[in-house]
């Protein structure tokens, strides 16, 4: 079945599974996406307590999903990929299956503690992989790996796994070049930062409901001006909506 996609400006969105869509749209300069965390899903019986058997199988999944978004990368390019202590394991294990190393993890401090009982410390920080591909370099070395983007358990759009937009446009300015693919595109977080940076964006969102969602955000985003945007540079390698030169 062919995927749903809409066009807005510079954004193409597809409403689809991101494993059968990704290699349909050419190369990116950068890929930032949230995916789910695939923990204590039930597969151990006992949950929390023990949950290797879900961190296992987690690692097979995250295993394919870098090699498939490495594919899509040009040579210079960057992965971000959100995360938290949980899900750390398996995706460690599924970057070394996948002979993909993490070069940094970013520390997202929200300056608000999350809700947690009085067995354990109450979390505040979750964070974000950095995979590159070839000769990619950070303009900036002085930068920390540990960031602050305030946050809370309101969240503007409704996701129940949103991120702040302003951690979202802190990625894509710091990723360079003037493509950003997003696999797991919720409620259209890097798609708004990414289009009001003067970036072209690929999302991809298996959920309808959240697809909406994100392409009415989007198109708010789209339909603000951009000041003192310059133009983006020309891509290195292909472009998302098709095949490399």
């Amino acid at each position: 079945m062919s995927p749903r996609i809409e066009q807005i400006g510079d954004a193409t969105l597809y409403l689809g599974d991101s494993f059968e869509v990704i290699p349909s749209v050419g190369f990116a300069d950068a890929i930032i996406m949230d995916p789910p965390y695939n923990f204590s899903l039930g597969s151990a019986t006992t949950g929390k307590l023990n949950p290797w058997a879900d961190l296992t199988n987690s690692s097979f999944w995250f295993r394919e999903l870098f090699r498939l978004c490495k594919s899509r990368l040009v040579n210079g390019g960057c992965l971000w990929s959100c995360l938290n202590w949980r899900s750390l394991p398996a995706v460690m294990k599924a970057a070394f299956d996948a002979d993909w190393s993490i070069e940094s993890l970013l520390v997202w401090d929200k300056d608000w503690i999350g809700p947690g009982g009085t067995r354990g410390l109450r979390p505040s920080y979750e964070l974000v992989a950095l995979m590159v591909a070839g000769e990619f370099g950070l303009k900036d070395r002085g930068l920390s790996d540990v960031q602050k983007f305030p946050w809370s358990s309101q969240k503007p759009f409704g996701h129940p796994a949103e991120k702040p937009e302003a951690l979202m446009s802190w990625l894509v300015d710091k990723s360079g070049g003037s493509t950003v693919l997003d696999p797991f595109m919720g409620s259209g977080t890097v798609g708004a930062a990414a289009v009001k940076a003067g970036k072209r964006y690929v999302g991809i969102e298996a959920d309808e409901r959240w697809f909406d969602v994100a392409c009415r955000r989007i198109e708010a985003a789209n339909a603000q001006p951009r000041l003192f945007a310059e133009p983006p540079p020309k891509p290195i390698q292909g472009s998302l909506l098709g095949d490399a030169a």
